[in-house]
């Protein structure tokens, strides 16, 4: 997935748009997974993996002192 959404290889201004992307990507199987009633390792793993994109795009957000442009998660993010 990280190839999906195109986090190799990019440089440091470009990270916080990518991590938005990504979380898109998981979003959208986690959605799918949602839909099955099998696999319920895969869905927790893939929940998972949303949850530490969102801490890591929050901890970017407070290094950087800003908020990412366009993301609606960033009023619930603020205070993290």
């Amino acid at each position: 997935m990280l190839s999906e959404a195109g986090l190799v290889d990019i440089t440091l201004d470009d990270f916080p748009e990518r991590i938005k992307e990504a979380k898109h990507v998981v979003m959208g199987r986690l959605s799918e997974l949602l839909e099955l009633t099998t696999d319920i390792r895969e869905r927790q793993s893939v929940a998972y993996s949303l949850g530490t994109l969102k801490k890591l795009e929050a901890t970017l957000r407070v290094d950087a002192g800003r908020s990412i442009p366009g993301d609606p998660d960033a009023s619930e993010n603020e205070g993290i």
